[in-house]
């Protein structure tokens, strides 16, 4: 049987009653949390947060303030006591990504169209030596949407296993048995998710603010 990993695409850009009522499902470690980041920073986490609480009470049937996270090592979140449903989140801009699956782990990642400063020194610092010279061959004209393509792939994929950026570049092998799709959740964003094995498909869904 083929699972569905979903992953539900929201505009973090939202009216001040939205954040507030959005604001009010966040435990108060967070809503403090969210004092210390700068003004745009701290709103885009409260409705990140918010939603995110929002779609996970909706699966579970628990007030979204009384949900609690445990934290892996690289901080990916999961819930506690409930083994049952595994989620990620990620945003770029004003544009957040929620996947969530039954029975296996997911990542997923978002970048907004933009261009990337020192490209091929970041690329050399984080990707495989297959990666880095495809990029050096792509046409410096295209190189800046392979790049985007490239890290969000990677990004997904070491999400899914658990792990983050600062794992190294040997850290997104392909051969893992994990397997991702790229997508495009609005126009100017491109992003991709992944989760282990291929018996899954993609469903994307839109978060319908009031």
């Amino acid at each position: 049987m083929t699972e569905e990993v979903q992953v539900w695409v929201a505009s973090l850009d939202v009216s001040n009653e939205r954040h507030d009522d959005l604001a009010r499902g966040l435990p108060a470690e967070e809503r403090e949390r969210a004092k210390t980041l700068a003004p745009t920073a701290a709103r885009r986490f409260v409705v990140a947060r918010g939603i995110l609480r929002m779609l996970l009470s909706g699966f579970t049937g628990i007030a979204p303030h009384k949900l609690r996270f445990r934290y892996g090592s690289s901080g990916k979140p999961s819930l506690v006591d409930h083994d049952d449903i595994h989620f990620n989140i990620s945003h770029s801009a004003e544009l957040g990504l929620f996947a969530f699956s039954p029975d296996r782990p997911v990542g997923v990642d978002v970048e907004n169209d933009r261009p990337v400063r020192r490209l091929l020194d970041v690329a050399q610092r984080f990707m495989s030596d297959e990666e880095l010279r495809s990029l050096v061959d792509t046409s410096p004209e295209e190189r800046n949407a392979a790049f985007l393509r490239s890290w969000v792939v990677r990004e997904a994929r070491l999400k899914a296993e658990g792990k983050g950026v600062w794992s190294g570049s040997d850290s997104a092998n392909q051969n893992n048995g994990i397997t991702h799709k790229l997508f495009s959740p609005r126009p100017s964003y491109i992003a991709a998710v992944a989760a282990p094995d291929r018996d899954w498909r993609l469903y994307t869904c839109a978060v319908k603010h009031r």
